[in-house]
């Protein structure tokens, strides 16, 4: 089979980024892929998180004298969000009046905000986003949703990105054999405090596995708007230090040790999710994962395969998931070993950059 080279094929792409110091999920993505890009290849145009009224129109303005500049391809990130609606679509809209071609790389998906598209904002989707000469989504349901809209073009199906430093000096093989040699078996979820990605079900099935005698530790790595009321949680449950812990934000090194150090990934999320990076990085580390079929998990999650999924969110229902496989260590194993070696060949950020290459060569 001939390996195509598509670095050489396009010599600039624009490409539209958030502040790539802030956590999130389009500027994880960008850490994962930008280093694997052809060096001069791509442009990064960071846009968003400005201060002040004016910032709105200083990011159009930017985005004109980027255009002005006539990369061969443009790629615009947006969620689907009534900010994203204005700004990206503007940003598309100029893309197309200066006859550049464009694809719209979608992330996040609001569910509650679809409907609103559908209702009271198609006709500016369609003047706008739909000018587009590809798309690339996260979930087949999302593509379903651009047909209704009457989009005709391309649209793509992709996945988010690990980044491959986090993973130095892993080896599957030792994830392993932890689940034999260690009496408690630790849990993590690792993601912005909200209330909807399922944190505080997650704390209240730890206290269902210990009352139910199960050896288990669980580490809430991050911040966001429940954490007070996490804490406030786990002091009613009687959950001290030796049941739970509050990291805080935790990035780099940091991270990956959290993910070495923990046998299970527990994520069930009700979010309007993409195709949340924290379930791909914990495959990554070899680590079963429990979670729900939010966004792009609904195409790429194999219950019993990969973890388990929950359907309901309770946190009865997360507990169950949890002990089914705190109860046989040698499934935790061999699922181990499977979410290991499919991420890599998956989800590596080399490896989805030359997905999106292939993609923008299509479209050119």
């Amino acid at each position: 089979m001939i390996k195509m080279n598509y670095d050489a094929a396009i010599r600039n792409i624009l490409i539209t980024v958030p502040r790539l110091h802030e956590q999130g999920g389009v500027s994880g993505f960008y850490h994962a892929v930008l280093p694997h890009f052809q060096p001069g290849l791509v442009t990064p145009l960071q846009v968003g998180g400005g201060r002040g009224v004016l910032s709105p129109l200083m990011d159009q303005l930017h985005f004109r004298d980027a255009i002005r500049k006539e990369p061969d391809l443009v790629l615009v990130n947006p969620s689907l969000c009534f900010k994203c609606l204005v700004r990206d679509g503007l940003f598309a809209w100029q893309t197309k009046e200066s006859c550049r071609p464009l694809v719209v790389f979608w992330h996040g998906w609001n569910r509650d905000f679809e409907r609103q598209i559908s209702t009271r904002y198609r006709g500016y989707f369609l003047r706008t986003f739909g000018r587009a000469d590809a798309f690339i989504v996260l979930a087949r349901d999302f593509e379903r949703k651009l047909r209704e809209w009457g989009v005709e073009k391309p649209v793509f199906c992709s996945t988010t990105a690990v980044e491959e430093e986090l993973l130095d000096g892993f080896f599957v093989e030792r994830k392993g054999k932890e689940f034999f040699a260690e009496k408690t078996r630790k849990i993590l979820f690792l993601a912005r405090l909200e209330r909807s990605k399922g944190v505080l079900e997650t704390v209240k099935a730890v206290k269902i596995l210990l009352d139910q005698g199960q050896s288990v530790f669980l580490t809430v790595a991050g911040d966001g708007p429940v954490r007070q009321e996490l804490e406030t949680l786990s002091r009613t449950l009687n959950l001290g230090p030796r049941q739970v812990m509050f990291t805080g934000d935790v990035r780099g090194e940091d991270k990956s040790r959290l993910f070495r150090d923990h046998h299970i990934y527990c994520f069930p999320t009700s979010y309007g999710e993409g195709l949340p990076t924290s379930v791909l990085e914990a495959m990554a580390f070899a680590m079963p994962v429990v979670t729900s079929h939010a966004g792009g998990l609904a195409d790429m999650f194999e219950d019993g395969k990969m973890g388990r999924v929950v359907c309901t969110n309770t946190p009865e229902e997360v507990a169950e998931c949890l002990a089914q496989l705190l109860d046989n260590p040698e499934k935790m194993a061999e699922i181990a070993r499977f979410n290991g070696e499919y991420a890599r060949k998956h989800f590596m950020g080399s490896v989805v950059k030359n997905r999106l290459m292939a993609i923008y060569q299509a479209v050119r």
